[in-house]
């Protein structure tokens, strides 16, 4: 009998190859490279061709097991920390009241609609985790635009910092969301209570972490830098996951504050070293595990509402504060339609509401393919329009 080790590093070996021949050909064509990935991990699927591979050669090589789960954290908590290390306190410092306020009610708006909507048609646990994946900016999106099109001024300081900011407050809403989620009715006492201890303690954890963790990085010797990195990382992600948290916002809390530190440098080298490997197996392993064979009406009914409820709502939360930054009406919609595009934190809520048990089939291919749909739409909107940013 093969060991299902061998069998899963061979899979993820291929899903790697495969998701870097993806990424040449999104790169070639313009086109953003999660989408490549998403799309290699929805072919070589066990619903589709992976299983197809595995009848032929009568192994079940193409599988979601927990080793391939487990790179498939290691890819997200990685991602999110390499996100962290690029931001840092300076950033959203420079982001202002108005970027603060665009992120808070950008991410907040598409999930109080979403949510309140959904709550008519399903069950709460599933409105508040679809709420909760609306909110969130694909930041690594946004950037790859932004690079593409040459831009620099104030409205492109406004969409990286506030898009940097909404994942923050995304994240916390997806930890209230499954605190919400295994409520048996809706007590808005509760929901008070769960909102306010979510944040300060998110308060807290965050200054604390600011503080602390630079100062002592910057008595570290360079060699041993990288390896405290991840004992922190992975640390305060348990401490963070017990007291109810999703993963990732530790990840963004320690990439923000070894920012700060003076081995920033060398921890970005190394992170990258290893996103060129592990970094697109998040994206893959999403794909890989949503089935669109057996998605019905209903799933594709439920795709198309919520990316119409991403776009309009984001536009109605960002607008406003955009506007009140740049003076100019153009300018704005430029900013709004930038910060369409869900991508990895929108993609990791759906993965943990899956986990959680929280997600059926259907709901969870809908997430995904929101995903996909808002990212092509924000994408050929923004090249429409970033016109509209220069020199501003």
């Amino acid at each position: 009998m093969i060991s299902e080790i061998y069998l899963s590093l061979l899979e993820v070996s291929i899903l790697i190859l495969f998701a870097t021949l993806a990424r040449s050909i999104t790169i070639k064509y313009k086109l953003p490279q999660v989408l490549g990935e998403l799309i290699v991990g929805l072919i070589i699927s066990p619903y589709l061709f992976g299983g197809i591979i595995n009848g032929i050669i009568k192994i079940n090589l193409f599988s979601i097991n927990d080793y391939l789960l487990l790179f498939s954290d290691f890819s997200v908590i990685l991602l999110i920390f390499s996100a962290g290390l690029e931001s840092g306190i300076s950033t959203i410092r420079s982001t202002g009241i108005w970027g603060a306020m665009g992120a808070t009610f950008g991410a907040l708006v598409p999930f109080i609609a979403g949510s309140f909507i959904l709550l008519f048609f399903v069950k709460s646990s599933v409105a508040f985790v679809m709420g909760a994946a609306l909110g969130a900016t694909s930041l690594a999106i946004a950037s790859s635009l932004i690079k593409e099109s040459n831009l620099k001024g104030k409205g492109v300081d406004f969409i990286l910092t506030a898009g940097a900011f909404d994942d923050v407050v995304s994240l916390i809403l997806l930890s209230i969301a499954i605190a919400l989620a295994n409520l048996k009715e809706i007590n808005i006492f509760y929901i008070i209570r769960s909102t306010s201890f979510y944040i300060v303690a998110w308060i807290i954890i965050f200054l604390v972490s600011v503080i602390l963790i630079p100062r002592i990085f910057n008595r570290l010797l360079d060699k041993y830098a990288f390896e405290l990195s991840l004992v922190v990382l992975f640390g305060l992600t348990i401490i963070m996951t017990a007291l109810g948290f999703s993963p990732i916002i530790a990840a963004y809390i320690v990439g923000v504050s070894i920012a700060e530190s003076n081995k920033s440098h060398i921890l970005r080298k190394n992170t990258d070293t290893l996103l060129e490997l592990f970094g697109s197996i998040f994206f893959v392993t999403i794909g890989a595990e949503t089935n669109l064979i057996n998605i019905t009406l209903l799933g594709v009914i439920l795709t198309l509402f919520l990316t119409l409820v991403a776009a309009i709502f984001k536009i109605v939360g960002i607008y406003p504060f955009a506007y009140l930054t740049t003076k100019n009406h153009k300018s704005s919609l430029s900013i709004s339609l930038a910060m369409i595009p869900r991508g990895e934190i929108g993609l990791a809520v759906a993965s943990i509401g899956l986990s959680y048990g929280l997600l059926n089939n259907d709901e969870f291919a809908s997430i995904v393919l929101m995903a996909l749909l808002t990212s092509i739409i924000g994408a050929i909107l923004f090249k429409k329009t970033y016109i509209y940013l220069k020199n501003k």
